[in-house]
């Protein structure tokens, strides 16, 4: 039977069958009406040509411009005499374009358009306001002063609000705003249909000021542009055309991309579908890349949940329990001195109420428990029997389960489900336990006195003894006996234990549950979820003596919160399975990947089985690896098995087939450890990688500047998606802050603890890219077994420590650090349900028509999902509904449905770590390269997916949808491209920098992280220094840009030093590559220090001196260890280690530097530091920074000066071989002269862009003359100036017997040829671009030919490590053995502020 949205179909017979997500019902299509034909659409002559559209564009224009100007003067007579001359303006305007046939179309007509009526009025007024500016300057004989900052910001201000007052003035009826495009914000004008006179009137005015505002905001041209945009694409037809076509490409290439993948997975052997070699890696390489891999979407997107599912749980159990601390630490400071309660105490009752199972002690218990203590461990004791009802009801226990001893699991529970506690052992958590000495007397005291216990124990030893322990003299010995043979055998003691039977019981029961008995050495898959089912064991009867030995956790608190995740796990796995198992069963696309084995017969197995599909469970390759119970019950070894019928972990998918690439995908790779290499590779690998966490944690967790700027630029992830706060609907940035603040304060209502656990629970909160990355390097390492560090102190410093204040300090710190990310994704979480609450709401007030309206919603909300996901969502709604209404219900789905689409929305464009954990990403995180990997792929990824979005929703049928579409794409616009433009133009005209002086120095001066950065100039110092921000900094989504940008500026480069098409090309795309490549492939912070004191000799890569080869070894080993110690040194530290010393930092400096002080508020580069700069910096985030031409040039000559040293040895090292002849002298002379000619151009290039900044000549010489910089004639003159053979190599020849080989006629024509060739590219013949000559013997001319010309090939920039030579240690680039050379520790630099 049919089920209406509202109810059962049979109760509504008169009405079209309906579901719930669905109407069945079609739809008659309208015929659309007639149009008179009128001048505008009647054909026309050179009709849709590029010529008429812009005649049409330019006249249209401005009959605009006048229609606005007469309609100013008609509006200000309907304003005084509430009269309509306005209506009659825009009438005849209209009249007149309908007469003229004016109707421009596209781009062409309505640019031209919109350039007539809005850039040329804007544009004149502009000029005529700075025209009256300078007049006033010449009329008070400042015309030759040079404008200051303050003035030049002013003109530009007058030149901008005359613009928007022109705009304003020429603007009519029909100007879009960029309000009215997105449908939002305060500039969206108001609707003139049905008003009259004065009012219309003062609307009109209104809708002209928000025109002039927009055009004043954002200058005239750019408004005119969005304008031409809302004009061209701005209507709704229009615009869904465009998105569905540009949808439907993107749906082709995804479809083609499943298609391959399915066809890696589903292909018979032997078959055309088969895949080649290129096509399986092509395919492995994409679902490598992918965090679901070869994962159906909805399979991964319901495992995405469970994290969320389970945290929510863990969090609020640790609001519980710090409810707790806090009412116990009140009772106890509260107590007399003489009181024998004491904590301990306190928590020992806790523990006996929760663990009781005789009602009658666990009331007595309970009121003995202070107040507020007592009311905790009721919340503690009732979370946890929740937790156990929901097992309860779970897939795994819908059969009936039985131990081996016969006992019903379901019956279990429900006995003790009033005082089930999970015990919990170190043993079972920690690979490097070792019982205490304390623990290890007590053990063998136990079984001193306990002969049974001990005769087992001994028992089991001697049944596996190999190594003939158990022999006759050893049986003589200790007064034992054996007794029986096969299952019969045992051992009996005889008159007493002795020490040495005592000890060999005790380390029999301890090794039978140690981690290391039960690891899998050679290696193998193990689930990456299981069902744990092992918490349903009965729980043996051990003594408090032996749990002691196996380390058991007797603090209630941790029990209860192990308790708690062992349950939240197993429910939320559970649920994932089961849902997975449904959907393979009932949907055919889900059913391919997962095949039920029950429903299949032997051959039709064998038949997957050859195709390399796996079987889950127990027969299955997937068994038998990694079956560790390490949740801490004493159990047996074989886990699951003791529950009868219980299958493997795979619970309700036991038994099912899937192809080898999803067994992959669902499963982990554990490391072999089957050998002392295999151990010693893992231990050293591990070690670097925690020292690669503890690393990057120190440089971000705890920099308090990196925690301002994790917070300030997730601003651009709301703003991306058209969430701009205060302006249009949205979250509430006070709500995101009590929400955010009561998560880490652990302070606040039922209402918003809810809320919050709602966020977590569907994946919006707790998913932080860089810190999840950091815990798992920290945590996970090589997911090899054994405990994970709770926190940073205890990674780095040992689970000793991990209870100490700096370790709830870290935890505050990671939660300040998460906080910052969960509170702009909570923001944007309930913008998007407000945004979608608003797009969604009907206007009707029929029951009918409501309900077509509530039907469009949930059509348009339900998209994508399956029928079961349809039908599980029906079933929740109907349980939690306590409304019989059909128009509630309704309500109650859409809302459940909006929830689940925000939170949707926020998962897949705000980055999310557990979308961005692909396997490659996760191999990434183990190598010793790449800084934060997790966090540009995200960037790429959700780019692309706010993109998507914007086009999904304006493809929509429903016009509210398609505004919200274009909102987000107007929002992603404006954070990408338009707000990086608009800040750099508004800085070049405030400043007076131009940009040309900002690209001479990222050209020749900007350190290689900066070379793809926008670079906002803030201002010049007196002494001429410009200072600077690094906006890239401050915008995340730089990275989808920045390798565009450095392909513009190695272009610029390539043409600036003349560079052939081959190495301009090469050069290009090779930098490009690296910039795209750099986050992922560069050196990790600590990866790079240790580089810096091996393989680079003491230096950085940008040359800065770590320690001086001359230094004595204990002076190396102390800066050693104090350039590895600053990789580490966490970023809240007021002190930097540069040079192997330890200096104040900059903020130090700031704060407490003077001139004459033991701490100078200069550092050593002469840069000052103030108090106020550096408090600004603290609270923006944002670091000003600032680059001396002068010293610029300093280490810029070292520097040439070296390269060109470097050119002359090209010929120096074969002058001294006595195997030499005139042809290898002649050639190493041309290579050599070649590569001068390279570093000169650059040189030279160096020097004009210095120029370029306002450098003169003279300073110029002045900085060579001072520093000893030699090598510059002719670079001056932008002349080329060969070197010649010098008396030593002419020595150096005659000593090695080749002196008569010396070509010295060519190689003097040679010099004479290239002496004086153009340094600057443009400049004179092309020679040196031409191919170089071939050299002849002496007895021949030179070239052959008199007249042939020497051409050296083109230049390409030197690479490779240059030794030290002169300048001081620190680089032009600040200093680099704090910001590291490698272009990919910008990350890192970037948080640090560090220039």
């Amino acid at each position: 039977m049919a089920t209406t949205m509202f109810g059962d179909a049979a109760k509504e017979p008169q009405k079209p069958t309906t579901t719930m997500f669905g109407d069945t019902a079609s739809q008659p299509v309208p015929t659309p009406p007639e149009v008179e034909e009128t001048g505008r659409n009647r054909e026309q002559f050179l009709e849709g040509s590029a010529v008429r559209e812009i005649g049409e564009g330019v006249v249209s224009g401005a009959l605009g411009a006048v229609e606005g100007v007469v309609g100013l003067g008609a509006l200000a007579v309907d304003l005084v005499a509430d009269t309509d001359y306005g209506d009659k303006v825009t009438q005849a305007a209209e009249a007149t374009r309908d007469a003229l046939g004016l109707d421009p179309e596209g781009i062409l007509g309505k640019g031209a358009e919109i350039i007539t009526q809005f850039v040329v009025p804007g544009g004149i007024a502009a000029k005529a306001a700075k025209g009256v500016t300078m007049a006033g300057r010449a009329a008070k004989g400042l015309s030759k002063t040079p404008l200051t900052k303050a003035e030049r910001f002013t003109l530009a201000s007058k030149e901008i609000a005359a613009a928007g007052i022109a705009d304003a003035a020429v603007s009519t009826d029909d100007m879009t705003t960029i309000g009215d495009w997105v449908d939002m914000g305060p500039t969206q004008t108001t609707d003139l249909v049905g008003i009259y006179g004065r009012e219309k009137a003062l609307a009109r005015l209104g809708n002209r000021l928000k025109v002039g505002v927009e055009a004043t905001g954002i200058g005239g041209v750019a408004q005119a542009g969005l304008g031409l945009a809302g004009k061209t694409i701005g209507d709704a037809k229009v615009t869904k055309d465009i998105a569905q076509a540009t949808n439907r490409k993107i749906d082709q290439a995804t479809k083609t991309i499943d298609t391959l993948l399915d066809r890696r997975l589903f292909a018979k052997p032997g078959s055309a579908e088969e895949l080649g070699k290129f096509g399986s890696f092509a395919a492995d390489a994409i679902a490598f890349s992918r965090y679901r891999g070869y994962l159906p979407g909805q399979i991964s997107e319901k495992r995405l949940l469970m994290d969320g599912q389970v945290q929510t749980q863990i969090k609020r159990a640790d609001r519980i329990l710090k409810d707790l601390d806090t009412e116990l630490d009140d009772f106890v400071k509260k107590l007399p001195e003489e009181s024998n309660l004491n904590k301990v105490g306190i928590m020992n009752r806790v523990e006996s109420y929760l663990t009781e199972t005789d009602e009658a002690v666990k009331k007595r218990v309970l009121k003995e428990l202070p107040k507020g203590v007592r009311q905790n461990a009721m919340r503690m004791r009732a979370h946890v029997n929740r937790l156990s009802k929901d097992v309860l009801d779970s897939n795994f226990l819908k059969e009936a389960k039985y131990t081996k001893d016969g006992k019903n699991v379901n019956d279990m529970i429900e006995k003790n489900i009033n005082a089930y506690l999970r015990r919990r052992y170190k043993i079972f958590e920690d690979s490097k336990y070792v019982p205490t000495e304390k623990s290890i007397k007590i053990a063998d005291d136990y079984f001193t006195r306990n002969r049974k216990s001990t005769a087992k124990e001994l028992t089991e030893a001697a049944r596996k003894d190999t190594d003939n322990v158990f022999n006759d003299d050893f049986l003589a010995k200790n007064g034992l006996t054996k007794v029986g043979a096969g299952r019969d055998f045992k051992i009996e003691i005889g008159n007493k234990v002795t020490p040495q039977l005592a000890r060999l019981a005790r380390e029999n029961f301890l090794g039978r549950y140690s981690i290391e008995s039960r690891k899998v050495r050679g290696g193998g898959r193990v689930a990456t979820d299981r069902l744990e089912t092992g918490m349903f064991q009965t729980r043996k009867d051990i003594s408090p003596e032996l749990r002691s030995l196996l380390g058991e956790v007797k603090d209630p608190r941790e029990a209860y919160l192990g308790t708690i995740a062992d349950l939240a796990q197993f429910t939320a796995v559970d649920d994932y399975f089961g849902t997975v198992a449904n959907l393979a069963r009932q949907d055919s696309g889900i059913g391919k990947f997962f095949i039920d084995g029950k429903n299949l017969t032997r051959e039709q197995q064998a038949g997957l089985e050859t195709r390399g599909f796996v079987k889950l469970g127990e027969d299955g390759r997937s068994s038998g690896v990694g079956k560790i119970d390490t949740q801490g019950e004493i159990v047996k070894s074989d886990g699951v098995q003791d529950i009868v019928g219980a299958g493997s972990s795979w619970g309700e998918l036991e038994g099912f087939y899937v192809p080898d690439g999803v067994y992959k995908n669902l499963s982990n790779q554990i490391l072999a450890e089957d050998s002392l290499g295999g151990k010693a590779a893992n231990a050293i690998v591990g070690t670097l990688l925690k020292g690669k966490g503890i690393s990057q944690y120190s440089k971000t967790v705890l920099s308090p500047i990196t925690q301002v700027r994790n917070f300030t630029t997730a601003t651009a992830f709301a703003t991306a998606n058209g969430n701009v706060p205060i302006i249009g609907r949205g979250g509430s940035l006070k709500d995101s802050f009590k929400a955010i603040h009561a998560n880490i304060a652990n302070k606040g209502d039922k209402a918003l603890f809810n809320d919050l656990a709602d966020a977590q629970r569907r994946g919006v909160m707790g998913t932080n890219a860089e810190l999840r990355e950091i815990q798992d390097t920290l945590n996970k390492g090589l997911d090899l077994y054994g405990k994970e560090p709770k926190n940073f102190i205890e990674a780095t410093f040992g689970e000793a420590a991990s209870k100490s204040g700096a370790a709830k300090g870290a935890k505050f710190m990671e939660d300040l650090y998460q906080g910052s990310d969960d509170y702009w994704k909570y923001y944007s979480y309930n913008a998007e349900q407000a945004k979608l609450r608003h797009a969604l709401k009907g206007s009707a007030t029929d029951p009918q028509v409501i309900a077509k309206e509530k039907q469009a919603a949930i059509d348009y909300l339900s998209k994508g999902m399956t029928d079961l996901e349809k039908d599980i969502l029906t079933s929740k709604i109907k349980k939690q509904s306590n409304n019989n209404s059909s128009i509630v219900f309704a309500d109650e789905i859409v809302e459940e449905l909006i929830k689940n689409r925000a939170a949707q929305i926020v998962r897949d464009t705000v980055p999310n770590y557990n979308k961005g954990a692909s396997d490659l990403i996760k191999l990434g995180r183990k190598l010793p390269v790449g800084n934060f990997i997790t966090f540009p792929a995200e960037m790429m990824r959700t780019g692309f997916n706010i993109v998507k979005q914007g086009l999904d929703d304006m493809a929509s049928d429903i016009p509210a949808i398609q505004a919200r579409g274009r909102q987000r794409l107007a929002g992603f616009a404006t954070t990408t491209v338009v707000v990086p433009a608009a800040v750099l133009e508004t800085a070049y005209a405030v400043t007076g920098i131009s940009r040309e002086e900002m690209e001479a120095y990222k050209r020749s001066f900007g350190a290689p992280w900066e070379k793809g950065s926008v670079l906002v100039p803030t201002g010049r110092t007196e002494d001429g220094k410009i200072k600077y921000i690094n906006f890239s900094t401050s915008n995340p989504y730089d990275v989808l840009s920045r390798f565009a940008n450095r392909a513009i500026n190695e272009a610029d480069e390539a043409i600036k030093e003349g560079k052939d098409p081959g190495q301009a090309f090469s050069g290009i795309v090779g930098n490009t590559v690296k910039e795209f490549l750099e986050p992922f492939m560069s050196e990790a912070i600590l990866t790079e220090a240790i580089i810096d004191i091996s393989f680079r000799n003491g230096r950085t890569s940008t040359g800065a001196e770590v320690y001086n080869p001359q230094d004595s070894v204990g002076t190396k080993g102390v800066k050693t260890m104090l350039h590895l110690a600053d990789t580490i040194m966490p970023g809240f530290v007021p002190a930097n280690i540069t040079s192997g010393g330890v200096e104040p930092s900059r903020l130090l400096r700031g704060v407490l530097g003077t001139e004459d002080g033991p701490i100078s508020y200069k550092d050593k580069m002469g840069r000052e530091r103030t108090f106020v700069g550096e408090m600004a910096r603290s609270m923006t985030g944002v670091t000003p920074l600032e680059f001396d031409p002068k010293k610029g040039l300093e280490y810029g000559g070292f520097r040439m000066q070296r390269a060109q040293t470097d050119s002359k040895r090209m010929f120096n090292k074969v002058v001294d071989d006595e195997n030499a002849d005139s042809d290898t002298l002649f050639n190493a002379f041309v290579d050599a002269n070649e590569a001068k000619l390279r570093v000169d151009r650059q040189y030279y290039q160096m020097v004009e862009d210095l120029r370029t900044m306002g450098m003169k000549d003279s300073e110029i010489r002045r900085v060579f003359k001072q520093e000893g910089i030699g090598g510059i004639k002719g670079i001056m003159r932008g002349k080329f100036e060969p070197f010649k053979a010098s008396d030593k190599n002419r020595k150096d020849m005659k000593k090695a017997g080749i002196y008569d080989q010396y070509p010295r006629a060519q190689i003097n024509q040679l010099r004479k040829q290239m002496r004086g060739i153009p340094l600057a590219p443009d400049d004179g013949p092309s020679q040196a671009r031409n191919p170089r000559p071939v050299p002849v013997k002496p007895s021949t001319t030179i070239f052959g030919d008199p007249s042939s010309s020497l051409s050296p090939p083109a230049p390409i920039v030197p690479t490779g490590p240059r030794p030290a030579l002169g300048p001081p240690t620190t680089t032009m680039f600040g200093d680099s053995s704090l910001i590291g050379g490698d272009p990919a520790t910008q990350e890192i630099a970037n948080r640090l502020g560090r220039g």
